[in-house]
């Protein structure tokens, strides 16, 4: 197969895949579809495809010379629109890109233990789990910085011996700010909920945490920060 061929047969999937979807009537145009289309990954990347579908037209609408087209893909071309047609088919999903064992402390546990372990592996965040092993809130940096600071004493100097973990609940800035997504859930679709809390209440989420079908009393698969995503969508 040519380039053009092969980038004809990859727009032509796309196509058939954002009409499938969302049922459009056959005479909307593919830069409608995707200007209207609420699919994560193409609102990402409507302008892109527009833009293909601009390639798209050039190379069935000219007329062909010696039965070539006259605009021949190049092969990175090609590459991206194939890229494109995956993650809009078939986008990547947090599971198993975020899978990990989460490491938190129940409210009565002393604070020492998970402040090593904060340390050892570089977290900046933790759940606090309540008596039925659900969670309960996040303890940040942050949280532990404004807890210092309102116990240390004119001399500058801090005792934390027996603090407990629910001793830093109240120094917490924004409460509950964190949400709860399925494994099933899209990167994309996981990156959408970071921006639209910045734009409804002009703040990040803490955390997305996972679970097996998003519900809040199932065991906890990973969890996402806006660092942790940004850079792959």
């Amino acid at each position: 197969m040519t380039n053009s061929e092969k980038f004809l047969d990859l727009y032509n999937k796309i196509d058939a895949f954002l009409k499938k979807e969302t049922e459009y009537d056959v005479y909307v145009t593919f830069s409608q579809k995707i200007k209207t289309s609420t699919n994560k990954v193409v609102k990402i990347y409507s302008d892109e495809l527009i833009s293909l579908g601009e390639l798209r037209n050039a190379i069935v609408h000219n007329p062909k010379i010696g039965n070539k087209a006259i605009a021949e893909p190049h092969d990175s071309t090609v590459e991206r629109i194939e890229e494109l047609f995956n993650m809009v088919s078939d986008p990547k999903k947090v599971i198993p890109e975020f899978q990990f064992e989460v490491l938190g402390a129940n409210e009565d546990d002393f604070i020492n233990g998970i402040l090593i372990e904060m340390k050892k592996k570089s977290f900046s965040q933790f759940p606090v789990f309540n008596e039925d092993g659900l969670v309960k809130e996040l303890i940040s940096t942050n949280t532990i910085s404004r807890w210092l600071s309102s116990k240390m004493e004119e001399r500058g100097t801090i005792i934390i011996d027996n603090v407990v973990v629910s001793d830093f609940l109240a120094e917490i800035e924004f409460k509950k700010n964190y949400k709860f997504i399925s494994r099933a859930t899209s990167i994309y679709e996981a990156y959408d909920l970071f921006l639209n809390q910045v734009n409804l209440n002009k703040r990040n989420l803490d955390v997305l945490f996972i679970t097996h079908s998003g519900k809040i009393n199932e065991r906890l698969l990973g969890l996402i920060t806006i660092e942790d995503i940004a850079s792959l969508v």
